[in-house]
């Protein structure tokens, strides 16, 4: 035979994707901080002489699984025509289902460094600098531009220890940072979604694909936050791969 197999490619706009998921999103920016501090908790009990560094894999682990099995939402795409249409319905929410995860992984790496995140003000522009920091790496377009994003305070970005620099800014300048919050976690949208949309593609091709870029995603986010939340110089850390066999499809919600 002489003819070639293509698989079809499924066409959507991004950016009207990004806008739907908008609307979800910015409702995942403040995680439970008691069960956040629950899990860190019972981490630290059973390794009490560890060093923090060496147990953010350990804490951030199931957000790292349940990051991955986002992808679920994609399911359907085994199914091409129909089950492609459900699954293009269902990005906005897996997005929200990874940024969630995103957000509650930083928390968890602030608190095992001993942060007091009472402070949700002080907490949640933390947690856009490590969105930022983690759209910035992700983006491979050059259209994401942290002066643009944050003016003066991009120069945060990649500095360890951030948390302290942030903890000793005015008022103002805290506000300043809040002020871009649909901006970054637009650039985020927009860099963490067209590998979801990959994930598209019927007979089970794309979702597997899908499901270890979300793994990058994370990993991404937790050297992020352990360097924002971190001290000044802390080590790299090193977020260990999730074996294959740990990254389920479980079936969508109803």
């Amino acid at each position: 035979m002489t003819g070639s197999f293509n698989l079809p490619k499924p066409e959507f706009d991004v950016e009207a994707t990004v806008e739907r998921a908008m609307a979800l999103i910015n409702r995942t920016l403040q995680p439970s901080l008691e069960e956040a501090r629950a899990a860190v908790d019972k981490v630290r009990a059973s390794k009490p002489l560890v060093a923090p560094g060496d147990l953010v894999s350990q804490v951030t682990r199931g957000n790292r699984v349940k990051a991955a099995r986002a992808v679920s939402y994609s399911l359907p795409s085994i199914l091409p025509g129909v089950g492609t249409a459900i699954s293009a319905a269902a990005l906005p929410v897996a997005l929200r289902e990874v940024l969630k995860e995103s957000v509650s992984a930083a928390i968890k790496v602030g608190l095992l460094h001993d942060r007091d995140l009472t402070d949700p003000e002080l907490t949640r522009i933390a947690v856009l600098l490590i969105l930022t920091e983690g759209a910035v790496k992700l983006d491979k377009t050059g259209k994401i531009r942290p002066d643009a994003i944050l003016g003066p305070h991009a120069s945060l970005l990649g500095q360890a220890a951030a948390y302290d620099a942030l903890a000793a800014l005015t008022a103002k300048e805290r506000q300043e940072i809040a002020a871009s919050q649909s901006e970054i976690l637009r650039a985020w949208s927009l860099a963490v979604g067209p590998p979801l949309l990959a994930g598209l593609i019927p007979f089970g091709v794309g979702p597997m694909a899908a499901a270890n870029y979300m793994q990058y995603v994370l990993k991404g986010t937790i050297t992020a936050a352990t360097r924002v939340f971190g001290p000044a110089g802390p080590p790299l850390v090193t977020v260990e791969e999730i074996p294959e066999r740990e990254v389920q499809q479980d079936a969508p919600e109803s």
